[in-house]
């Protein structure tokens, strides 16, 4: 089914979000969850951006095909999925929380200090580095978290 939101930018192809929609809905289900057209918009509206959006943004845009969906519904169901390990939320120094529907396993990522532009780094040796944290701290490393913050290339451009 198409709706507006999927006439929108993504990082996916059109095959590839129907995909990963049903996927989502899939694991929704089979842990308990009901399917609801308010939830498949904010599946949607999740996967049709290319930036790492808010809760807000992603009501702002669910509302556009939805009116009556509600933030709290946004934050329900983000995390409902981010328990199920569908979504990384990223917590960055705007205190907002940011959320990555489209690469939900731990990886790196830019902040931009100046706009707030949030970008995926794709870096070799990220496991190797989570090695060398376990042997120097005697821990057992769980789970990770890198992110850089700088300047993006459009806000060096702009100085």
């Amino acid at each position: 089914m198409k709706t507006q939101m999927d006439n929108l930018a993504t990082a996916l192809s059109p095959e590839a979000l129907e995909d990963r929609v049903a996927t989502l809905q899939q694991k929704l289900s089979d842990s308990g969850h009901r399917t609801t057209p308010q939830r498949i918009n904010i599946l949607r509206a999740l996967l049709t951006t290319e930036t790492h959006p808010t809760a807000e943004e992603i009501w702002d845009r669910v509302r556009s095909v939805s009116p009556t969906t509600t933030l709290a519904t946004v934050y329900k169901t983000l995390d409902t999925l981010k328990e199920l390990g569908e979504v990384m939320e990223l917590d960055t120094r705007d205190d907002s929380r940011h959320y990555d529907g489209l690469h939900p396993d731990p990886h790196p990522h830019a902040v931009c200090k100046r706009c707030g532009r949030i970008d995926d780094v794709d870096l070799d040796g990220l496991d190797t580095l989570q090695s060398q944290a376990t042997k120097a701290s005697g821990y057992r490393i769980e789970e990770q978290d890198v992110t850089f913050y700088g300047l993006c290339a459009r806000c060096q451009q702009e100085e």
